[in-house]
């Protein structure tokens, strides 16, 4: 493999929902050709490089590299960005789950967090993005085959990936009373995220985000950028993609899922979305 060419080569790239655990989300990709714009995500995002390595920016400032044959966790509301660190690129098999479903899948588990406490009434986080750990390695690889097996029962996809989950987390993760504090943010800029976020179909304008937060269309530029690391602009985007992702993993056609999300065709959504996953939405499986 190593000696092919990366421009003969594509992205592969498919996506799917794991109804046995929380719906959550799972990924394997080949990335040859691919930098993904900065970006952030709701969910913890759990995996494994399987060839290649993976840089990464994370918070603007942390320069680390994801290599292949450890597991890779980014904490929910982390901006980050990544490409490949070889010629050859990477490739990746990921997790995609909620603090409230990770949580519920790993309540009443005996040990878990270890001597941090109670999944209960903490929150899980991961101090390290890069974890050597080749036996909770093998777990998440084995869970994640199973995941994508049309031979696999319900009950043990569901098994293995909450055996992997919580071997990670019971070694691995902190439990903390409070969340980790994030960049400041203005009770305006909150205030514009909010509209972005309830208004995501409706392409919102910048004068009517900076009328919602109260502030001028430059100010709120400046303050918005300064908090959330990206622009408003770039922040919609990305709200976008993620909700036609979404309504793809449930079955949805690209054409209704172009206009649900208010795209003027189905082209425009082609392109957003090759940018943030290297590859068009027919990756994307219910």
């Amino acid at each position: 493999m190593n000696s092919i060419s990366p421009v003969a080569l594509k992205n592969r790239v498919k996506v799917w929902r794991e109804s046995s655990l929380a719906n959550a989300e799972l990924l394997r990709a080949e990335y040859r050709a691919h930098s993904f714009p900065p970006h952030m995500h709701e969910e913890f995002a759990i995996g494994f490089i399987e060839r290649g390595a993976q840089a990464v920016l994370q918070q603007r400032k942390d320069r680390f590299v994801m290599p292949e044959g450890k597991i890779c966790v980014i904490n929910p509301g982390h901006l980050h960005e990544g490409r490949g660190a070889t010629e050859l690129g990477w490739d990746y098999r990921m997790i995609y789950i909620s603090p409230q479903d990770l949580n519920a899948a790993l309540i009443g588990s005996p040990g878990t967090t270890g001597t941090a406490g109670s999944l209960e009434s903490r929150m899980i986080f991961f101090a390290d993005s890069v974890i050597d750990d080749p036996d909770t390695l093998r777990l998440l690889r084995i869970a994640h085959l199973c995941s994508e097996s049309t031979d696999t029962s319900r009950l043990e996809k569901s098994s293995r990936l909450t055996a992997a989950l919580h071997q990670l987390v019971n070694r691995h993760a902190i439990a903390r009373r409070e969340p980790l504090v994030q960049p400041a943010m203005s009770a305006a800029v909150k205030r514009a995220r909010e509209y972005i976020d309830a208004n995501v179909t409706l392409n919102p304008s910048l004068e009517e985000i900076a009328s919602a937060a109260a502030l001028s269309p430059f100010h709120l530029l400046r303050e918005f950028r300064k908090a959330v690391g990206m622009a408003p602009h770039a922040y919609l985007i990305q709200r976008r993609v993620e909700q036609a992702k979404h309504l793809l993993l449930k079955g949805r056609s690209l054409r209704t899922v172009a206009i649900e999300i208010g795209y003027a065709d189905q082209a425009h959504l082609s392109r957003e979305f090759r940018r943030f996953y290297g590859t068009p939405p027919g990756a994307v499986h219910s």
